[in-house]
């Protein structure tokens, strides 16, 4: 029956796409409704080989090294987060009273990805998953009444206008009455898809959106007679695939397109001000400031998507994450940035979670049994070897090659 059931939402799925594949598109290039017209061409040669080591700009550079000393510090913490909460609970902690350790306690559980079982965080996760679940619902019924497929950038064709409205309307209700949501699942993995009509660009910028389908399809069918305000370990693993691997994306798309982030930086010169881009840029020269701004936003999300990948402090990473698209939506953009719910309810589903589990578990594993053992050197060695080794290949290969590629077509 099950088998049955998955081949019928398969062949569902692909007959929508099919038929999305038939309908005429409007545009014929992607076009977002933030204003993104530069002040002032950027120096392309920034971006691209130069006279540097590895042929990479020295600020590009040194924004990469930065980035990459972060991610070794970050995950050099979290190898070490045990007996540095040793050391806290049992120099510190003890010192004070009762109701301060156990705020201590849960704090700690809180920033190492522990669970937390305190009864306001039981709520404040319920109410996250289902905000999660129904928000996908509220931005269909906003761009069906302004023209557009899923999110207002994506203008629907006016010869078929109607019937695309009457799809998202339909599917909104399907989504905010928690029915049948394996279909709505595989109705928004089809029109992503449908999205590389605008082109590959396109889509990863609509990458959040699957980050709900994911948690759809893997759904019961009788979803409308459960109360869902959880998500299972399984679940949240995939959840925090699509949403790291989604930021890794944008991140390395920023690099490559850096002429339409940094024209939404001319037009709305508040986004500049971020604090972890200011971080990123320390040390840079003062005659390249949009070019780093761009560099450093772009690595910030690749930074951040590969600690969401892989479960090293994921609900620090992504509290800081659904802080900056809160301030977006709310102060920068304005109501039309109202897709920002995507990810914002997406990362709160992982910030809340009490399931959430780390990629790095094997190496863990290894330090531990070298640490009973007491090769305290080779133990120390695994640590810092392992972090430099996955911290150098996250920023420094992908940063060497996008200096060479051709932005002359966009």
């Amino acid at each position: 029956m099950a088998a049955e059931r998955r081949a019928r939402l398969a062949g569902l799925a692909s007959a929508l796409l099919l038929a999305s594949l038939l309908v005429p598109s409007s545009a014929d290039a992607h076009e977002r409704f933030v204003k993104h017209r530069l002040k002032a061409p950027l120096h392309d040669e920034f971006f691209l080989q130069g006279p540097g080591l590895m042929g990479i700009h020295p600020d590009l550079l040194r924004i990469g090294t930065t980035v990459f000393a972060i991610l070794v510090a970050f995950m050099l913490l979290w190898y070490l987060r045990e007996p540095i909460g040793e050391i806290v609970e049992r120099r510190i902690v003890r010192r004070v009273g009762s109701a301060a350790q156990q705020i201590v306690h849960q704090l700690a559980g809180f920033l190492t990805d522990k669970p937390v079982r305190a009864r306001w965080f039981q709520v404040l996760r319920e109410w996250c998953v289902i905000l999660f679940l129904r928000s996908p619902g509220l931005v269909l019924m906003y761009s069906a009444t302004n023209d557009s497929l899923v999110m207002p950038s994506y203008p629907l064709d006016p010869a078929s206008a109607d019937i695309f409205k009457f799809i998202q309307v339909g599917l909104a209700i399907l989504i905010l009455t928690q029915t049948a949501l394996p279909l709505c699942g595989a109705v928004i993995f089809g029109t992503w898809i449908y999205l590389f009509r605008w082109g590959w660009m396109v889509a990863i910028d609509a990458m959040p959106v699957l980050t709900v389908a994911v948690i759809y399809v893997t759904s019961p069918w009788q979803s409308h007679k459960l109360a869902i305000t959880d998500i299972n370990e399984k679940q949240m693993r995939w959840l925090r695939f699509t949403l790291g691997i989604g930021f890794w994306a944008l991140g390395w798309l920023k690099l490559y397109n850096h002429d339409l982030i940094a024209g939404v930086a001319d037009s709305y010169p508040n986004v500049m001000n971020d604090p972890m881009v200011r971080l990123l840029k320390v040390g840079t020269s003062p005659d390249w400031p949009r070019e780093t701004w761009v560099a450093a936003f772009g690595l910030a999300e690749v930074m951040t998507g590969f600690f969401v990948v892989v479960g090293v402090f994921s609900r620090v990473w992504t509290l800081i994450m659904a802080f900056v698209f809160t301030k977006l939506m709310l102060v920068d953009f304005g109501w039309n940035e109202i897709p920002h719910i995507y990810p914002i309810a997406a990362l709160l589903a992982v910030m809340t979670s009490n399931k959430l589990t780390s990629e790095f578990d094997r190496i863990e594993q290894i330090e531990e049994r070298l640490g009973r053992s007491g090769k305290s050197l080779k133990q120390a060695l695994t640590i810092l070897g392992a972090s430099v080794v996955v911290a150098f290949l996250v920023v420094f290969p992908m940063l060497y090659a996008t200096t060479f590629l051709d932005r002359s077509n966009l």
